[in-house]
């Protein structure tokens, strides 16, 4: 893999990308919608090298650490799917990149310390299902430490990369998320399911359908949410399959 594959792989939404890559990429998530072949993905987008530590340059998805141990909070996920997964978004997010991107949000200088759970739950409620930040990236960012990290599938992001990527791949307007169940909220953390239908902003717009869970870690000095960390339900191809043009 030379410099530039990485590049573009490993910087979610790159501010600049070869011609060629770019051209192709839309093309080729279409293509492996239609035929259900993911692994001819990996013809053109290798899966990203060991997770850096590093927060100023993000190693994707999945949104939150060694390479393995990510693969192994997935769970009994295969390795040849963890790749298909990496591939999968590194694709679409790609893709995305080629679209103009909304200014992400202002950081706040005031924080809102040690909320209860009751005040800590309203807020990540409200951000559920008033502000569907799971596909607009509008958080409250006043409960986020500005140093937390957001992990998905396939990479791990600092929040400004986050907010800036999340509001560049998806299409709000053509997505659906819905909160399953209820909003759990203890002292060292927030967890809930989520289901979602997601509007890709890429040409045709396809939409796949997923469900999961997400688990945001809390400081147990601030009570501020230090790290989101997104898991999928389904596989890469399954999700795939779910996919549908308007």
């Amino acid at each position: 893999r030379n410099n530039d594959q990485s590049n573009v792989v490993n910087n979610r939404f790159p501010e600049k990308g070869e011609e060629g890559m770019a051209i192709r990429l839309p093309i080729l998530f279409l293509a492996t919608v239609a035929t259900g072949t993911l692994h001819h993905a990996d013809a053109f987008v290798q899966p990203t090298s060991p997770i850096s530590s590093s927060l100023d340059r993000p190693v994707s998805s999945a949104l939150h650490g060694k390479t393995n141990d990510i693969d192994n909070d997935i769970g009994s996920t295969s390795q040849p799917d963890c790749r298909q997964r990496r591939s999968f978004l590194s694709v679409t997010a790609t893709a995305a990149s080629l679209f103009p991107l909304r200014a992400s949000a202002s950081a706040t200088s005031s924080k809102k310390l040690n909320l209860s759970s009751e005040d800590l739950k309203e807020i990540i409620l409200s951000d559920i299902v008033d502000k569907s930040f799971l596909v607009t990236a509008d958080i409250t960012r006043d409960v986020y430490d500005e140093s937390a990290t957001f992990t998905d599938e396939i990479d791990v992001y600092t929040m400004d990369k986050w907010i800036k990527g999340t509001k560049s791949l998806f299409v709000p307007s053509g997505s659906r998320v819905s909160l399953v169940g209820d909003v759990n909220v203890s002292p060292s953390e927030v967890s809930f399911r989520f289901d979602e239908d997601l509007m890709f902003n890429i040409p045709f717009k396809p939409v796949c359908s997923l469900t999961g869970r997400v688990v945001l870690t809390r400081d147990a000095n601030t009570g501020l949410i230090t790290s989101y960390r997104e898991y999928w339900d389904q596989s890469v191809n399954e999700v795939l399959k779910t996919a549908k043009f308007g």
